[in-house]
């Protein structure tokens, strides 16, 4: 696994094309989540944590607001929440699963926007 997702690090940083970059991002959160001891992570990603809501609530503040998973940690840090951006990064990418982020994959690492009805 870790020589896997090493050269998918390697082409989803080399690769301009959105597409691509979308489908190796895709790939290697499910890595993590299959796996999170070979990426490197010690602790598995709780089904639904109290912090997603509020970082929910901080994307919908604005209709431009996109962030990554470290800025919305450090938000959440500052709030009172104990996550940190790994933890963040698995839980947005739960809400995108549920339809209620969208992330844009398209830079040298994701941003997560609110969904607007």
């Amino acid at each position: 696994m870790d020589d896997f997702r090493s050269e998918a690090e390697k082409i989803y940083e080399t690769t301009r094309d959105t597409d691509t970059r979308g489908i190796i991002a895709a790939v290697l959160h499910l890595a993590d989540t299959m796996n999170p001891a070979a990426a490197g992570y010690a602790h598995p990603v709780p089904e639904r944590a109290a912090w997603q809501s509020a970082a929910l609530s901080y994307l919908l503040g604005k209709p431009t607001r996109r962030k990554t998973a470290d800025r919305i940690a450090s938000w959440l840090t500052a709030q009172g929440f104990e996550v940190d951006a790994w933890t963040v990064n698995q839980g947005m990418w739960q809400l995108v699963a549920d339809g209620r982020v969208a992330a844009d994959t398209s830079g040298m690492e994701p941003v997560f926007a609110a969904v607007r009805d």
